[in-house]
């Protein structure tokens, strides 16, 4: 399974099977002068319409990826509106953060007692109350309380929805309709915090949530409207899955093998969307889900995420105050800057896939050794526009190509039942970037400077490669040796 390549849409000549069994969701695109048996079709046959719910989907699926990073462009007007230091401003990150990590178990439950369409209502609606609250709320506490409602909804409504994009299409195009809803959230990692600088400069950081209420509003709407009961394609695919869990996993391999089944619903997703991806209701037991998670690789391989990942946010929340403070842009340069920093996410968010998916282990350990030495070495890049213009873009880069390995890195400890240990690294992603946060806040107002935000966030994620190689000379090779014996008795 592909998880680096970007969602692209296949050209005419290629039909839908044909795009899904060559180059899986996210292919390198279409040929021209590769024609299928289905080319002289009537446009509307070889190239039908996403249906208008999914793009609602994808609205939603920004609008949530936008909230993870959007306060990091108007810091400093939040700290001077509300009379708090930079450092409590990061907090709001942080809380965001937790908020991930405890509403998607949260939700979780509530989705065993609720079907899927009204889990989406019942997320979107969440995240559009706590980002009024935080857009109106007066005080410090309420903007802060705001925060982690949003972010309850954050997990969930990824997950269902990537689940009830694929219900509403034909099998064919199952993993073009997943793939086209994290096209929102790959956008969102990219515009989001430049968005948020933005309109923040122009209108008042208020401004900023606000864009965030008319985002979940939209998405809202588009869904209330257009989103289908559970009758039609969607209950029949539903049914499909009960009756597929009744005759057991067979079924469920054999769809894969087909093109139409699980696999080919997550093939050629990015690694952020992957990141974000439950099971869906797909695959082993929850008992042996939670067997798997109770592995020492498992563990090992968490704890490297929350710490490898935790020390970009450390950084990257308090860049803006960076840019003005330390290096001396004007405030006018905020907004493009933190577009190359996206450019640079979307880089490394494709390198770390190919890298992963050549050698796992190393990836690993490269990626996080350079993200830890970029970090330190903005300390200094900082201090001068030239280098801070070049360091950012490389910091970007950096910050993402970690996510494919470590994601990969918990599935495969995971082994044939990752579904729970995947979510469970979604947390440690958002714990360890609430770590970080915190840290470098007080680090702020502990008076080390703006700049000591850097080589801190340096030191988490090298001890999240010190964890790594431990657990794999520890763990990984120990287990290794163990599997061959294992299958020969």
């Amino acid at each position: 399974m592909s998880t680096h390549d970007a969602a692209v849409r296949p050209s005419p000549e290629q039909s839908d099977a044909e795009a899904l069994t060559h180059h899986g969701v996210g292919g390198t695109g279409g040929h021209a002068h590769h024609h299928s048996p289905v080319a002289a079709a009537p446009p509307s046959a070889r190239r039908p319409r996403m249906p208008i719910a999914v793009w609602a989907l994808v609205i939603g699926a920004f609008a949530m990826g936008a909230d993870e990073f959007i306060v990091a462009g108007v810091v400093q007007e939040i700290a001077a509106a509300l009379k708090v230091t930079i450092g409590e401003v990061g907090h709001f990150e942080s809380a965001y953060a937790v908020g991930v990590a405890v509403g998607a178990p949260l939700f979780a439950a509530l989705g065993t007692r609720l079907p899927r369409r009204s889990m989406l209502f019942a997320a979107t609606g969440v995240f559009l109350a706590g980002n009024l609250i935080s857009a109106l709320g007066p005080t410090y506490g309420l903007i802060m309380s705001g925060r982690v409602v949003s972010a309850m909804a954050h997990g969930a409504f990824l997950g269902i929805a990537a689940v009830y994009a694929a219900e509403l299409v034909d099998p064919a195009r199952k993993g073009r309709a997943v793939a086209t809803v994290f096209t929102g959230l790959t956008a969102s990692t990219v515009l989001g915090a430049p968005i948020g600088a933005a309109v923040g400069q122009a209108f008042g950081w208020r401004f900023t949530f606000w864009t965030l209420v008319v985002l979940g509003g939209l998405a809202l709407i588009g869904l209330l409207a257009f989103l289908p009961s559970s009758s039609g394609r969607a209950a029949q695919a539903h049914a499909g899955d009960k009756v597929d869990g009744e005759h057991g996993h067979g079924a469920r391999h054999d769809q894969a093998a087909e093109g139409h089944g699980p696999a080919s619903e997550t093939e050629g997703l990015d690694a952020h969307a992957l990141a974000h991806l439950g099971g869906g209701g797909h695959g082993p037991s929850m008992r042996e889900q939670l067997a798997a998670l109770r592995r020492p690789a498992v563990w090992a391989a968490l704890l490297t995420t929350l710490l490898g990942y935790g020390g970009v946010f450390t950084s990257y929340v308090y860049i803006a105050p960076q840019f003005t403070e330390v290096t001396g842009f004007s405030s006018g340069w905020i907004t493009p800057l933190l577009l190359l920093f996206g450019a640079g996410l979307f880089v490394g968010n494709n390198l770390g896939g190919r890298l992963a998916d050549r050698r796992l282990m190393p990836a690993v350990l490269g990626t996080i050794a350079t993200l830890a030495v970029v970090m330190f070495a903005m300390t200094w890049l900082i201090e001068n526009k030239a280098a801070a213009v070049i360091g950012t873009f490389v910091f970007g880069a950096a910050a993402f190509a970690v996510v494919a390995p470590l994601q990969l890195r918990v599935m495969n400890a995971a082994g044939h039942a990752p579904d729970v240990a995947s979510a469970a690294n979604i947390s440690a992603f958002t714990l360890g970037s609430a770590l970080g946060i915190y840290l470098g806040g007080a680090a702020i107002d502990g008076g080390l400077g703006l700049s000591s935000v850097n080589w801190i966030g340096g030191l988490i994620s090298t001890s999240g490669m010190v964890v790594a190689v431990l657990s794999w000379l520890l763990i990984d090779r120990r287990r290794s040796t163990a599997e061959p014996e294992e299958h020969h008795h």
